[in-house]
């Protein structure tokens, strides 16, 4: 019989806080799950706060590497890193590049995935994006939608192609996102020059099913241009989408991320970290695939004329942390929005929540909401 390791503290659950808790983790699962006056097995070791492993469906490198190069032991340092900072499933993303290279890139993330490790598949965000808001992406490297471009990475990433980032206005962009919905992959739209109604219809599809980084790489929101921001908030408040955000503090206002949760009551948000090279590095110079970027004061952005930001150098765990202690949002709220919510997205049904019988994957938070401790498979990886 395998033996049980029994925690005990606050436990974050799907929607509520048990503030004195136990949580059972036996065989790399959850067994009891729930207040300790239920509770009659041996005495729990007092870890603190208890919240599921964080899942990060944006993320581009950390730690001083990168996945965009489609090095492996690259992709596999950034795997590490960001799992000793609580993000215990990610997708590797990929941003624009010349198409060759994209294909060896989703062929190393898969090589990745299939060893086991807390990367479970890619995201390719471009090169299908706007010209106008491509934000850190090669302008020269944007192409239009390509059905037989996208089987080939479908075919290169051996089923671990997750995500794929397109703008909706683009001539193809309609029959391509039909290929990668039927592979089942997800399809974000963003990045783009859209005008509401042609984002709003791209919403409707059932073929997309979220929104990139909501708010950036789009026209900001104008009361009589309401833009890719109104459809994207509109269909957030009817539970027709989810949205990314990167509550970073930099990308978007806390206010901004407050009021974005409070148009969320179908638990629509998904916290990303849009992490690149710089996250958990010091200031100083760094690529983002093809461009050079600058980190100054922990904010990334390229080089060019006009600067652009270049991604994040936060972790999901800094993202969840701001969102609570700056942005005023519920933790039950943030931490579900970055476990439960891209789960089920994912449609990873075995993880997500704290719940007995899904696999133990945890962070552990002290009273700053500050990980301490990550658990992987009931695996302590910190």
């Amino acid at each position: 019989m395998k033996r049980a390791t029994v925690l005990g503290g606050r436990l974050v659950l799907l929607d509520e806080v048990i503030d004195d808790g136990v949580l059972e983790i036996v065989g790399g699962r959850f067994g009891y799950v729930g207040p300790t006056s239920g509770w009659s097995g041996a005495a729990p070791t007092q870890v603190g706060t208890i919240a599921p492993g964080f899942i990060d469906i944006h993320c581009h490198g950390g730690g001083g590497s990168s996945v965009t190069a489609g090095v492996r032991a690259d992709i596999d340092e950034v795997a590490r890193h960001h799992l000793r900072h609580g993000t215990t499933t990610m997708l590797a993303s990929l941003v624009t590049a010349e198409p060759d290279d994209i294909t060896a890139g989703v062929a190393a993330i898969a090589e990745v995935a299939a060893s086991g490790s807390s990367i479970i598949g890619s995201h390719l965000e471009g090169p299908f994006l706007g010209h106008g808001h491509c934000g850190a992406h090669e302008p020269s490297l944007l192409l239009a939608p390509d059905r037989q471009l996208v089987q080939g990475w479908l075919s290169a990433g051996r089923g671990t192609v997750r995500m794929v980032t397109i703008a909706p206005e683009l001539d193809g962009a309609d029959a391509v996102s039909r290929l990668i919905a039927e592979h089942g992959a997800l399809v974000a739209i963003g990045h783009t020059d859209a005008d509401v109604a042609t984002f709003g219809r791209a919403l409707a599809t059932s073929s997309v099913s979220l929104v990139t980084h909501l708010f950036n790489g789009m026209a900001p929101m104008h009361h009589r241009a309401p833009g890719p921001v109104a459809a994207s908030l509109a269909a957030l408040a009817r539970g027709g989408t989810h949205v990314e955000l990167i509550a970073d503090g930099i990308h978007l206002t806390d206010e901004t991320v407050a009021l974005v949760f409070d148009l969320d009551t179908h638990n629509r948000v998904v916290l990303v970290s849009d992490a690149m090279t710089a996250a958990g590095m010091p200031d100083g110079s760094y690529k983002l695939g093809p461009l050079e970027v600058r980190v100054t004061d922990g904010v990334a952005r390229t080089i060019t004329e006009p600067a652009s930001i270049a991604g994040s150098t936060a972790r999901l765990a800094d993202v969840v942390r701001r969102c609570i202690l700056q942005a005023g949002i519920d933790p039950a709220r943030a931490i579900r929005a970055a476990s439960a919510t891209p789960a089920r997205l994912l449609r990873l049904a075995d993880r997500g929540r704290l719940a007995t019988g899904l696999r133990a994957d945890l962070v552990i938070l002290d009273d700053s909401w500050t990980v301490t401790g990550v658990l992987r498979g009931g695996e302590r990886v910190r």
